[in-house]
């Protein structure tokens, strides 16, 4: 297969003005001294893109944007693909190319982290396909945050090598995590095909990818053919000599490294210059300058396993000058032997003929104002304070102690001021009332209210609330004494932290109605510590009192505590104010002996018409038999009509005197406490009636219920109800609602999942709702045969159906030596064009249509037989492969199903035999021969 790839190069521009300041940088213009275009390396991004990456994406994003930009800036004739290529599992691709920077930026906006769950993902396949997409010489930059998991395959890694050998590209490893140790083989092939490109495998937090990026800077600011290796190595010992030979005159070259380093010394044959780009505990990058042919060494210590290449470079991005005066204002004209250079000053960016303010706020990284405000200056910036600060250095900014000085505040003077980093707080005295910035008189403290209300100040007033009609009821059957959650089996997010409650508060609910007035043992009630109440309840006369609630822990009973305040309300339950916890984790507690009755799902703990007791819910409650509406639940095979058992109780009345009780199925839920009935979708089933449209079908049924009431007289009351549902017609509602549909059905088993039906059937045409009926098909050789198949049971996202094998034969023995396939190995007969395979392998359903045919002979019927199975969507693997030379679908076990016959109405003595159906025969010999082409 050929692949054909179509480039769009954009030639620069003329550049911006010299003064003109970039950040980020816009600088995308050639300068007057670019007389062509010139080639350099090109840089191929391979992304990881299982969901953990999704962070990664932002930070990779903001470098590549500050690096293509600098370079651009630095060097304006340089011309190079951009490539972008994703790797997941179990897939790899898709692959973009691009000449232009600013395409390749929007190529990060689409990329999308999703899938994984499994650390390992297939970096080599995705490597496989980064350098093959690549051209000759380009930087590959492997961004991702697990190891590979497809290290094992020798005949991809090899075939990698190959690659790395031809086209001379170099790989660097971004890692910013791995799966199991840098040392297990997953990770290890990283190193391995790092030193086989003269690339690097650098482990590092995400904020320092910009780090690395300034590596590229210099390599991608040079001309493809600008550079030599003039030293590898990868090494374990930890401090050792190494020694190369510089032969050729080069204007400098780059020695970078990769792993823990404590030292790395230099020496030379003569005096030279160090630049250090990068210098981290990861790995470093330093540019060497002045350098001489002759001997070099290097003079290593190192803490790990670690890498060292030495890169050597000639010539420079650009044209050199005629002579200095070429220079821009804001650049220095270096001049050595036999060069003239022009470079731009620091806190400028360009080829020295055209230099540009740099931003240096623009990016986090190009500055040090860490503690404040980065300021844009032309060639430099400046560190200034946010308010609240105030300068300590150039760089570093402090708190201002506003409270420190009535100036420096606005507090109210009836308020005390507590300073914060950065600003400060106003609170008003105790008795006062306000927001600290104005403060008057509390009148609540004078206590105007009486006992058994609460006093509630706004401003200029206050209000007298009665709590036993102002609180926020807590209705979690958690919170009961009865509730034990082992530490030893418990999640520490599972326990329960009342801190943030704030206000007055009820129980209410099973878990019981007052807080216990006894010691809870630890790990009780939902919590760690759970809070009883250190004193008895008041009664109705004692109006608001204070308590102290207890928190009990296993080295005690109050290892902590907190006020609450307590009302008794007329009504027989009491109230509680309560201010959070001491601390978490710790819950308030409820005593499961306060509930006079256990309610149910549907049902409040409430005051009645019978005094205390379990009453349907404000939503649920009824006053006569007329009042019952069931909720109606439309299944995949039958209809629900679902009836709060709290309605039946408060009518007295059964739920199950349903008239024909015995045709419907029931389900008691004693968790949501409902009851419900069951009508089957089938015609006539229990009064079931089915009325349909050419989109749709409607069930209809009818349940009638009876009360007979108790006391001095009997009377038998009865309400009818009509409940229906209405579904879109596909193909298994189509068959349920056809009589004598000619169908088979067979059990598949999954293992520890559940039994499932498979159903298979013909249909009349392609819309596969109009089933035959019957006990025969009348089929001519002009018409299309359509065969549907279904699954019931299961959840619909679990399992697709695949439709393995599919054959016909002249009679109903599936032994029969006679037979054509129609599917074979889940991919249809490629010599038939008119097999038409719609579906199969994803979804519930798998369709197959074909233009019907005779058998060569004496046979008037034919019989189908198709070998049907189950295949796990999330495996990936049950969508066949059906496009190249060899075809295959998932490897999964399969029952067989048979229809027929088919019986075939008589050939005219006109009939075409159609060459684009070759199941269309006449000849034995060419039966013969694709007969066995299957086999």
């Amino acid at each position: 297969m050929h692949r054909i790839f179509f480039s769009l190069i954009l030639m620069p521009m003329a550049s911006a003005l010299s003064n003109s300041t970039v950040g980020p940088l816009d600088v995308t213009s050639a300068n007057a001294q670019c007389s062509s275009p010139t080639e350099s390396s090109s840089l191929t991004y391979l992304v990881d893109t299982t969901g953990s990456m999704s962070k990664y994406f932002a930070q990779v994003k903001m470098a590549n944007s500050w690096i293509l930009d600098r370079v651009t800036a630095k060097f304006p004739c340089g011309v190079r693909q951009y490539t972008m290529v994703e790797f997941n599992d179990p897939s790899v691709g898709p692959v973009r190319f691009t000449h232009s920077k600013q395409e390749f930026g929007t190529f990060f906006n689409s990329l999308v982290a999703i899938g994984g769950g499994d650390c390992p993902e297939l970096a080599i396949r995705g490597l496989e396909l980064a350098l093959m997409n690549s051209p000759p010489k380009s930087y590959i930059l492997v961004f991702t945050d697990a190891s590979a998991s497809d290290y094992w395959n020798t005949t991809l890694v090899n075939n990698v090598y190959s690659l790395i050998n031809t086209t001379k590209s170099q790989i660097y490893i971004l890692a910013n995590g791995y799966c199991n140790t840098t040392d297990t083989p997953d990770f290890a092939i990283y190193r391995d095909i790092a030193a086989k490109s003269f690339g690097h495998v650098f482990l590092l937090a995400l904020s320092e990818i910009y780090k690395v990026f300034k590596y590229l800077e210099v390599t991608l600011t040079m001309p493809i053919d600008s550079s030599t290796q003039l030293f590898s190595g990868d090494f374990a010992v930890l401090n050792h000599n190494e020694s190369f030979l510089v032969s050729s005159n080069f204007s400098s070259f780059m020695i970078t490294t990769a792993g823990p380093l404590s030292s790395l010394k230099i020496s030379g044959p003569s005096s030279f210059s160090i630049e250090k780009l990068v210098s981290e505990t990861w790995g470093s990058v330093l540019v060497v300058k002045n350098t001489t042919m002759g001997n070099w060494t290097l003079s290593v210590s190192a803490k790990g396993v670690h890498s060292i290449r030495v890169e050597g470079f000639t010539g420079t991005a650009v044209s050199a000058p005629v002579n200095c005066s070429q220079c821009h204002d804001n650049a220095t004209c270096e001049v050595s032997a036999d060069s003239v250079q022009c470079v731009c000053k620091a806190g400028f960016i360009g080829d020295g003929f055209t230099c540009s303010d740099i931003d240096e706020c623009a990016y986090s990284w190009t500055h040090n104002c860490s503690a404040s405000i980065c300021v844009n200056n032309i060639g430099s910036y400046t560190c200034t304070c946010p308010s609240g600060y105030q300068p300590l250095t150039a760089t570093v900014c402090v708190d201002i102690n506003e409270c420190s000085n009535s100036s420096l505040h606005k507090c109210h003077p009836l308020a005390t001021c507590t300073n914060t980093v950065g600003n400060y707080s106003c609170a008003c005295n105790a008795g006062y009332f306000g927001n600290g910035f104005s403060c008057e008189v509390n009148d609540c403290t004078r206590g105007p209210c009486g006992a058994g209300l609460e006093c509630v100040k706004i401003i200029g007033s206050y209000l007298c609330v009665d709590p036993c009609s102002n609180y926020t009821a807590l209705n979690e059957s958690w919170r009961s004494s009865f509730n034990y959650l082992s530490p030893a089996y418990t999640p520490l997010y599972e326990y329960k932290c009342d801190r943030y409650l704030s206000g007055w508060y009820r129980f209410t609910g099973s878990g019981g109605l007052r807080m216990p007035e006894t010691c809870t043992a630890a790990y009780r009630c939902g919590t760690h510590a759970p809070m009883w109440l250190n004193g008895l309840h008041p009664t109705a006369s004692d109006g608001i009192v204070n308590r102290t609630a207890c928190a009990s822990w296993i080295t005690g009973c109050c290892q902590w505590s907190s006020m609450v305040q307590v009302k008794a309300c007329p009504a027989g339950y009491h109230v509680y104010k309560l201010s959070g916890t001491p601390g978490c984790n710790m819950a308030y507690c409820i005593d499961p002996a306060t509930s006079n009755e256990t309610c149910e799902a549907d049902e409040d703990w409430k005051l009645g018409e019978k005094g205390y007791g379990c009453y349907c819910k404000s939503q649920y409650k009824v006053y006569s038999l007329v009042d019952v509406r069931p909720e109606v639940t439309c299944g995949t095979n039958e209809m629900k009509a679902s009836f709060h058992k709290c309605q039946a109780k408060a009518l007295n009345f059964d739920f199950k005197n349903f008239k024909n009780s015995s045709c419907f199925q029931y389900e008691d839920d004693r968790y949501t406490n409902m009851f419900s009935v069951l009508s089957r979708l089938e015609a006539g089933n229990c009064g079931v009636t089915p009325t349909q449209n050419s989109t749709h079908v409607t069930y209809t049924s009818k349940l009638v219920i009876t009360a007979e009431s108790t006391g001095l007289i009997m009377r038998n009351d009865s309400v009818t109800l009509v409940v229906s549902c209405t579904y879109p017609l596909d193909m298994q509602m189509s068959l349920s609602q056809t009589l004598k549909p000619i169908l088979k059905s067979t059990v598949i088993n999954v293992g520890g999942t559940g039994q499932f039906t498979v159903t298979m059937a013909l249909f009349n045409d392609s819309s596969y709702r109009f089933p035959f009926v019957g006990s025969q098909v009348p089929l001519s050789v002009n018409d299309m045969l359509y065969i549907g198949a279904y699954i019931q049971g299961g959840d619909n996202a679990t399992y697709a159906l695949v439709m393995k094998n599919c054959y016909a034969t002249p009679s109903s023995n599936v032994n029969d030596t006679v037979k054509y396939y129609i599917i074979k190995d889940s991919c249809p007969n490629k010599q038939d064009s008119t097999i038409q395979v719609t579906q199969n392998g994803v979804s519930r359903e798998g369709r197959v249509a074909l233009q019907m045919f005779k058998f060569v002979g004496d046979y008037d019927s034919v019989h189908l037989h198709c070998a049907l199975g189950l295949c796990k969507i999330s495996s990936g693997v049950c969508v066949p492969v059906c496009s190249g030379a060899r075809s295959a679908g998932p490897d999964i076990e399969t029952k067989d199903l048979t229809l027929g016959p088919i019986n075939l109405k008589a050939l005219s003595s006109h009939a075409t035999i159609s060459t684009g159906a070759p199941s269309i025969l006449l000849l034995p010999a060419l039966l013969l021969m694709v007969s066995s082409m299957f086999m």
